[in-house]
């Protein structure tokens, strides 16, 4: 399930590269490829959680990600995103969230020894600031609506890269303690 996860972050960060290539096509042309990328985003996320909670015990924030991403990946498949306004708006929202749940999966615990959810807290925090930023982007630098996009999509990705590397230290943490 990690190797999942793994590519479903490596995926939404072509995702967003595929944004940069394509800055002057409008966000219709592209929201299905997108939005079929949030969606296997969000089944692997669920798939994760499934698999790996029979084995150990693991944050239920995984779900919770999961169901999110597939919510708001059929959103964006069914076409209900049309007003160029709302779209920045949408996915900034989608980022800012996955960050806070980065980052709380990453807050500091007494009783579990992981200097490696330290950089959970960053990226949590570098993935809020980076959504937050997607409400301004028409005062500061005005990118297109699809290159915003593509910046939100490869920070996403690179959030879910991390989730999925952390999945395996869940497992090999866990494993080294019923030895």
């Amino acid at each position: 399930m990690r190797l999942f996860k793994l590519l479903s972050g490596v995926i939404l960060i072509f995702s967003g590269i595929f944004c940069f290539a394509n800055p002057g096509v409008t966000f219709l042309s592209i929201a299905f490829v997108l939005g079929c990328t949030m969606l296997i985003s969000g089944g692997s996320g669920v798939l994760a959680y499934i698999w790996i909670r029979r084995k150990n015990d693991i944050n239920d924030l995984l779900l919770a990600e999961g169901v999110m991403n597939l919510i708001l990946g059929s959103l964006v498949v069914s076409n209900q995103l049309q007003a160029d306004a709302a779209i920045p708006v949408f996915f900034g929202l989608w980022v800012i969230y996955s960050g806070v749940m980065s980052a709380v999966e990453g807050l500091p615990d007494k009783t579990r020894e992981k200097p490696f959810l330290r950089w959970l807290v960053v990226l949590g925090s570098v993935s809020v600031m980076i959504g937050l930023y997607a409400f301004f982007n028409t005062v500061f630098f005005h990118y297109s609506t699809v290159k915003l996009v593509g910046i939100l999509f490869m920070m996403q990705g690179v959030d879910v890269l991390l989730v999925g590397a952390n999945l395996s230290f869940h497992q090999h943490r866990r494993k080294n303690k019923k030895r």
